[in-house]
């Protein structure tokens, strides 16, 4: 069973015209985990090959450094093509990590439940289990 309520809410798009500084203007989190206050991970989703932009990617290291050990950022990348197509996360794959103040590429994609439990298991949080 989907998670998604309304459709057409979720095709709308956020205009930042008018919403920035420069070159700097809002961005998003594609998804946001977090578990009793012990683990948080952000997700940025992208189209297989794609780079996170340089800005996101700074926002993104920011809150994790700020969190402190439980902080957790993923790139995450999915095959779809036809952009009327549902983006099954489950179905997506992990690319690459940020912890500790570093990336990792990965030059095998890991699957993105499975990784997601293993960070559960790092950090002995049951609850970041699927």
């Amino acid at each position: 069973m989907s998670l998604i309520r309304n459709r057409n809410q979720v095709k709308q798009v956020i205009d930042f015209t008018g919403v920035q500084n420069g070159k700097m203007h809002p961005s998003d989190i594609d998804f946001v985990l977090e578990f009793d206050n012990q683990v948080l991970i952000l997700g940025e989703v992208k189209r297989k090959y794609n780079k996170i932009p340089t800005g996101q990617k700074l926002i993104l290291e920011r809150i994790i450094d700020r969190w402190g050990e439980g902080g957790i950022a993923l790139k995450v990348e999915h095959q779809y093509e036809d952009d009327n197509t549902n983006i099954p996360l489950e179905e997506c794959t992990v690319t690459a990590r940020y912890y500790k103040g570093d990336w990792t590429y990965f030059t095998e994609p890991k699957n993105f439940i499975t990784y997601i439990n293993k960070i559960g298991e790092h950090f002995n949080c049951t609850k970041c289990r699927f």
